[in-house]
């Protein structure tokens, strides 16, 4: 039993357990309750001496006892934990069995047709000297007539407790004042795994009848009991749709607003040992295998981390570093908002000036030779100087390549540090950084007074280039889905882009077939083509493809027949495929963000709504954003009170949360609309 993460008892031991509760109570409810011994309680009432009239109630000894062949479980089955509770608790049931006979004459040995597991549990306590070899058994001694009928009545009457039972039979022992520890005890479990059945049974009601019912599991059981808040468990169960109540989900709502332990970069640099020393509190999930623990007091986690971050600051400002940035949760956004200190080439070391004047003073001589040997056409004595002056050059720029680089001179007053948390929790120093304002007045001292062009400044914006080649690489999605299913619409814009090529000759788009028409495609996002418009426009490419290769089964010679095949072919047919190819040929992505204008006007011919196909989540959006521009999204598509506590999470809890705000709003970035 020792060693498993979530034993249940059988059967036998969750009955065993059940009666014990009752005796805590009552005892005028029961049969006769057997102890160590052999004493033993009178039943109530003689309901057995009803059914068997000849029934007596005796004792005997392991030795007097064999099983029957009557007794109708014949599948053998561990007995161990059955043992442990007789030894623990006494045998709470009598055996029934019948006085063998042989040759019509008695023997002293009583067949045993009901307890046989009771039996060979106190045969095994026996062997193993926790009971004496006489230990008194009580049993019911019918008739062999009798026995048969009482063997399958015993059985069929008895069903096995559903495991909810337990835990609320478990709790019922904690309120009538046993403690953890003992309960622990006279089971013979681990104290974490009785820690474990009272969670359980802290499930709201409603949530354990439904688990009694078979609507919910074992694995949502261990998930509802993260929280003790019944409110919190019902609104997490009922919040989710039926085909979507999964273990995660639920754990996922549950823990929201929560910082795990485990994964938490600030948690792991803090340490739970620290963090519960300072006061903080942890809610620890009992059934995970790692010791999950989750923290609400983000306030209280994020100034340990600082504190503990300042010890090391101020060991950097020993070492020289001007000014030190304590940022722990920085992301790469936080961190591209610093300039780096621009560098310059430094000096050699006396020694290794030395060294390379020696070599360039070999190498100037060299050359002396080589062109003397040049004048008098020495051409064997002048390559073998060469190969010389060769090896010569190499350990000069040898030499000169261990100089280091160095601060600009004019960025080493600026130059400062800042210290954050990896996503393992340990910390990383950026050295030789500048703060966003002195890299705006760098910049603005830069020689020629002349301003920057506007791209070579360090602006933070809200949508990465990366992002934004994502965000456009859908709308081209988009534009193309939708361009696929209107001829009309992609024969109007052919023929635009017709007009722009012979009619503005220096706008024309290359030169491919006969008549000069050249068809791109799109340069894509990675990972842009599972959305649900990429998924579209693949299946129509498939079955375009495969009505062509039909066609050229039938006779019109592949590739090479599709012209004789299209003149054959009805109008609509020949509408679809232009509009396909017309729509692969949009490309409306960018590499970085600005207005598209054109877009916008074609998004608007098509009707196109890119809320059919693309929508605001985590992982497409919130996750790659700064958290003002979360804020502001969900201030604008829901309110600002809807905003307000987003301001206080974790980054990855506040995108989280901003998915599941937005999730009706049909909210969209500027680059995807078209209104």
């Amino acid at each position: 039993m020792r060693g498993r993460l979530f034993p249940l008892f059988s059967g036998a031991i969750m009955h065993a357990l059940i009666d014990t509760l009752d005796t805590l109570d009552t005892l005028d409810t029961r049969d006769a309750i057997i102890i160590p011994g052999g004493a033993h309680l009178p039943p109530p009432i003689d309901a057995l001496a009803q059914l068997t009239a000849h029934a007596t109630i005796t004792n005997a000894t392991c030795t007097q006892l064999v099983r029957s062949r009557y007794n109708v479980r014949t599948k053998q089955t561990d007995v161990t934990e059955l043992a442990t509770l007789i030894r623990t608790h006494g045998l709470l049931q009598n055996l029934v069995g019948y006085r063998q006979m042989v040759d019509g004459i008695a023997t002293s040995i009583i067949e045993v047709v009901a307890g046989g597991r009771r039996l060979a549990a106190i045969g095994h306590l026996i062997e193993r000297g926790d009971l004496p070899h006489d230990f008194a058994i009580p049993l019911l001694i019918v008739t062999e007539d009798e026995a048969i009928e009482l063997s399958l009545a015993e059985n069929l009457g008895r069903a096995d407790m559903h495991p909810a039972d337990l835990y609320v039979a478990m709790q019922a022992m904690i309120d009538h004042g046993r403690a953890i520890e003992d309960v622990a005890l006279r089971f013979e479990l681990e104290v974490t795994t009785v820690k474990r059945y009272l969670k359980l049974a802290n499930v709201a009601p409603r949530l354990i009848g439904l688990y009694r019912d078979g609507v919910l599991n074992f694995e949502h059981m261990m998930a509802l009991a993260l929280v003790d808040d019944h409110a919190a468990q019902q609104q997490a169960w009922d919040s989710l749709p039926a085909h979507s109540r999964h273990p995660y989900d639920l754990r996922r709502l549950l823990t929201a607003q929560k910082i795990n332990t485990q994964t938490d970069r600030v948690a792991r640099f803090v340490g739970v040992r620290s963090f519960e020393a300072a006061g903080g509190t942890v809610e620890r999930d009992l059934f995970s295998r790692d010791n999950t623990g989750y923290i609400s007091d983000a306030v209280l986690l994020d100034k340990l981390a600082l504190d503990k971050l300042a010890k090391q600051a101020k060991q950097l400002r020993k070492d020289g570093v001007a000014w030190v940035e304590l940022v722990p949760r920085a992301d790469h956004a936080d961190l591209s908002a610093f300039g780096r200190v621009r560098s310059t080439t430094g000096e050699l070391s006396e020694a290794d000036r030395q060294a390379a004047d020696a070599l360039q003073a070999q190498i100037a001589a060299l050359d002396e030779r080589i062109d003397d040997a040049c004048d008098g056409d020495n051409e064997a004595l002048a390559e073998t100087l060469d190969a010389e002056r060769d090896a010569l050059c190499a350990k000069r720029d040898a030499v000169l390549a261990r100089r280091t680089s160095v601060p600009h001179p004019d960025d080493a007053a600026l130059a400062g540090a800042v210290l954050y948390l990896d996503h393992d929790g340990k910390p990383v120093v950026l050295r030789d950084v500048i703060r966003p304002a002195d890299v705006a007045r760098r910049a603005s001292a830069a020689k020629g007074a002349a301003a920057m062009p506007a791209e070579s400044k360090r602006v933070r914006r809200d949508h990465s280039d990366r992002l934004t080649l994502e965000l456009t690489s859908q709308r081209t999605l988009g534009l193309q889905a939708e361009m696929m299913d209107q001829p009309d619409t992609a024969l109007a814009y052919l023929t635009y882009t017709l007009m722009r090529s012979v009619l503005l000759p220096h706008h024309g788009v290359g030169t491919a077939s006969l008549s000069k028409i050249s068809l791109g495609m799109a340069t894509l996002a990675d990972n842009s083509t599972d959305s649900a418009a990429g998924v579209a426009l693949a299946q129509r490419r498939e079955q375009l493809l495969a009505r062509l290769s039909d066609a050229a089964q039938n006779g019109q010679n592949g590739q090479g027949g599709w012209l004789a095949w299209l003149q054959a072919q009805p109008q609509p047919v020949v509408l679809e495929l232009l509009a396909f190819c017309v729509a692969a040929s949009l490309d409306a992505t960018l590499e970085r963000e600005k207005d598209s204008p054109d877009f916008v006007a074609l998004g608007k011919a098509l009707k196109l709504d890119m809320t059919k196909w693309w929508r605001a989540t985590a992982a497409s959006y919130f996750d790659h954003v700064p958290r003002e521009c979360t804020v502001k999204v969900v201030t604008e598509a829901v309110s600002a009170t809807a905003a307000v506590p987003l301001e206080k999470l974790p980054k990855k809890a506040a995108a989280e949360a901003a998915e599941r705000a937005v999730a009706d709003a049909g909210w969209l970035p500027a680059m995807l609309r078209t209104a």
